[in-house]
């Protein structure tokens, strides 16, 4: 991103640059600030709105067990960003950060990704003293022993509750099928020995080198006092060095994936009313090595959502078809998740004949995509995104949360009409062309405890 002086009309310290973007469409504004130290700052003023939220983006989620630089390497345990995340965000005796903002009268919350980390809030009163509490837990963070000890037995209790959970561990154990190194086949909590593994050091190594102003995103979206926000965080990075390009900050390093799945199918049983399937596939066009970055990643992850909204949604011939046959039920879904280095569709729900459903789900998925999705059913579904996202404009916390987001991949909101005009229905085709590929597909299969499983995939 360019960024130059005198951008905008705020005014503003002069270790920040702006850039300053109206969308044709509905003309609304986004101003982007980088400081000196690196911090990039994304503001959405929406004047006259009564909430403001804020979110800090921090590139660093659970896959990220090894790093390095130029001078040394380091590996973590997995689940260390969700650990830190909890340190960071606590409510230990005092409160906690949690505590505080809820004093303010703010709505907090933060979550661990696979590859991101974001703490965000709403607030309509005491929002500057709001966000400097976020920038106190960032910039200070208390990551010391008890700290440490204090939230060790609440994560693990999480680990626990996921582990009782149906559709958690159907989807793990699924994971485990499509991937045999990525570290995307391992919880985000991390697993009970990897949590009681994690100490300071390990903390301390990812907050310095992922949780440092240049590294960090801070989104802004409502009527902020913009030039008060600016000097305030002027004050608060002025001890950190420029960001100039020479300091060789820790990058991601990621073991060799196979194309394919490591394992076809896998059966888990649990004490569940109703047995159920989880049908997955790889693309094996996303692996480390062969990396998407930026408007290519979006607009595959675009691409994927609307083919496969108009592929397996309620309204699709295939669904109607799995649906009068019995195999499944009100409870099917779909997810598809698409990162930089892995991307994979997922589909199930109930069914009183699992190994039928997903062999069925399989197959059918193989020939409906073969014969041709629904050109009109994916025309919809392209209109029906472009109108949500638009509509998601207008609300403070919605397109507050998109920019958060998109500001990882090096873009703002509003590049997406652009996106969408460039994927049609024949890109959105090649680019999920894996579905056609049998060799691409897993399953995993939960039955109850009593059950005598007779059938295979």
């Amino acid at each position: 991103m360019n960024f130059a002086s005198g951008s905008a009309q705020t005014s503003r310290p002069a270790a920040f640059q702006c850039r300053e973007i109206r969308d044709r469409l509905t003309g609304k504004t986004l101003r982007t600030y980088r400081h000196a130290s690196g911090l990039q700052v994304m503001n959405l003023p929406r004047p006259g709105f009564s909430r403001r939220f804020a979110a800090i983006a921090v590139p660093y989620g659970s896959i990220h067990t090894w790093f390095a630089n130029q001078n040394q390497t380091w590996q973590v345990p997995p689940g260390t960003a969700h650990f830190l995340e909890h340190c960071l965000f606590s409510r230990d005796d005092g409160g906690g950060l949690l505590g505080r903002m809820s004093g303010l009268g703010a709505s907090a919350n933060a979550y661990t990704t696979h590859d991101h980390t974001l703490y965000y809030f709403t607030a309509v009163h005491h929002d500057s003293a709001a966000l400097e509490l976020y920038l106190d837990a960032i910039f200070q963070p208390y990551l010391e022993k008890d700290r440490i000890e204090a939230e060790r037995p609440i994560i693990l209790a999480e680990l626990d509750q996921y582990h009782d959970d149906p559709e958690a561990r159907c989807y793990m154990r699924l994971m485990e099928n499509l991937y045999v190194n990525h570290p995307i086949r391992l919880d985000i909590g991390g697993t009970a020995e990897s949590v009681r593994a994690i100490g300071s050091g390990d903390l301390q190594a990812v907050w310095q080198q992922f949780y440092q102003p240049s590294r960090l995103l801070l989104t802004l979206a409502g009527d902020w006092d913009e030039t008060g926000i600016l000097e305030l965080l002027d004050r608060r990075l002025d001890k950190f060095k420029p960001a100039d390009g020479t300091s060789g900050p820790a990058q991601a390093a990621y073991p060799l994936e196979p194309a394919h799945p490591g394992q076809a199918a896998s059966v888990l049983r649990m004490d569940v009313a109703a047995p159920s399937f989880l049908v997955g596939i790889k693309d094996p066009v996303l692996l480390p090595g062969q990396e998407l970055t930026g408007k290519d990643l979006a607009i595959r992850q675009q691409a994927g959502h609307l083919l496969f909204e108009a592929l397996l949604s309620p309204a699709s011939p295939l669904y109607d078809s799995l649906y009068a046959d019995g195999l499944i039920n009100d409870s099917f879904g779909f997810h598809y998740d698409c990162a930089e280095n892995f991307a994979f569709l997922t589909c199930g729900g109930e069914s009183s004949r699992p190994e039928q459903a997903a062999a069925s789900v399989r197959d059918r998925l193989i020939r409906h995509f073969a014969s041709g999705v629904d050109p009109s059913l994916f025309a919809i579904q392209k209109r029906a995104a472009a109108g949500g996202f638009v509509r998601s404009l207008d609300s403070v916390e919605q397109s507050g949360l998109v920019q958060a987001q998109c500001s990882l991949h090096g873009m703002n909101l509003f590049d997406y009409p652009e996106l969408y005009d460039k994927i049609d229905y024949a890109t959105a085709c090649g680019m999920m062309a894996f579905l056609a590929d049998p060799a691409c597909y897993s399953a995993t299969i939960m039955h109850p405890l009593e059950v005598t499983v007779s059938h295979e995939l």
